[in-house]
């Protein structure tokens, strides 16, 4: 049980550095495809994830469990890393780290509908606000380099879809397994299911990743997905959630700033005034969850 200080330090580093993933993404992109890209990433993450359970763990969990998180791996995974690599290759980094930070808007969203939680007038408020800051940075003045086009944007909000999915639907799993387990589950399934599209990719494009290629690969399979997601269970067990979850408003902040100094993108007023009503609308959306 780590310190409640040292664990809010933790986690504070952390989502800096996951706020640096889509940047990363985009580097990357420049050696590998985007189904490669996430097919090797998920590939990694679950050896390291499977590599630390222990092997009793995975014979007691039952089949059909078993089943169900591989299957919530497809859209959790492969669906939030296959949607932000192809989403990247047609949009900016800063705009795609913006609008990859919005899964707590659509958790809101789908947690009525599919849990049958009661809904606040808020959220209903806080969804309005931030699909009117989606409008203010992917349009509106925007220069076309920043603002992508509109296919590239739409796919990395689905990438947001998909996680707000992949929490909603195992809200029950998480409350009966431990999070490793479930998250070994699941990125093994999301990374088996994604191995025929990086195959058919593989044999229809011919790339050679350099060396900096291989570093992203490797950042964002061990630092930001392996080692993210245990460092995020281990923080939790000493902060409450409410705490936790307000530091992944840094996310944004820190993709924009890297966005801006290793790719050059350079926010406009109008987009940090759209990238606002984003965040607002997020905090409004997701009260105190």
């Amino acid at each position: 049980m780590p310190t409640p200080g040292l664990a809010l330090v933790s986690l504070l580093l952390l989502n800096l550095m996951w706020g640096g993933s889509l940047p990363a993404t985009k580097v990357a992109l420049d050696s590998f495809g985007p189904f490669s890209l996430a097919t090797a990433r998920m590939l990694l993450a679950a050896v390291l994830f499977v590599a630390v359970l222990q092997p009793s763990a995975l014979r007691r969990l039952p089949v059909g469990d078993g089943l169900r998180m591989a299957g919530l791996g497809v859209i959790g995974f492969a669906g939030v890393q296959v949607f932000q690599a192809l989403g990247t290759t047609q949009t900016s980094a800063a705009t795609a780290t913006v609008l990859a930070s919005t899964s707590p808007l659509w958790i809101a969203v789908l947690a009525p509908v599919l849990l049958r939680e009661r809904g606040r007038a808020l959220a209903v408020l806080g969804v309005l606000l931030a699909l009117a800051g989606v409008a203010v940075i992917t349009g509106f003045g925007e220069e076309a380099a920043l603002a992508g086009s509109p296919v590239g944007n739409s796919v990395v909000m689905l990438s947001s879809v998909a996680a707000a999915l992949y929490t909603v639907m195992g809200k029950g799993l998480v409350q009966r397994y431990s999070p490793l387990l479930f998250c070994s589950v699941s990125c093994l399934g999301g990374a088996l299911a994604s191995v025929p599209f990086a195959a058919w990719e593989l044999t229809s494009t011919v790339r050679t990743p350099d060396a900096l290629g291989w570093l992203m690969l490797v950042y964002l399979a061990v630092l930001v997905t392996f080692v993210g997601f245990a460092v995020w269970f281990w923080g939790l067990r000493a902060l409450p959630a409410a705490q936790a979850g307000a530091l992944m408003f840094l996310q944004p902040v820190s993709g924009l700033l890297v966005s801006a100094l290793i790719l050059g993108d350079r926010p406009t007023p109008a987009f940090l005034v759209g990238c606002g009503l984003v965040l607002a609308g997020v905090y409004l959306a997701a009260g105190r969850r």
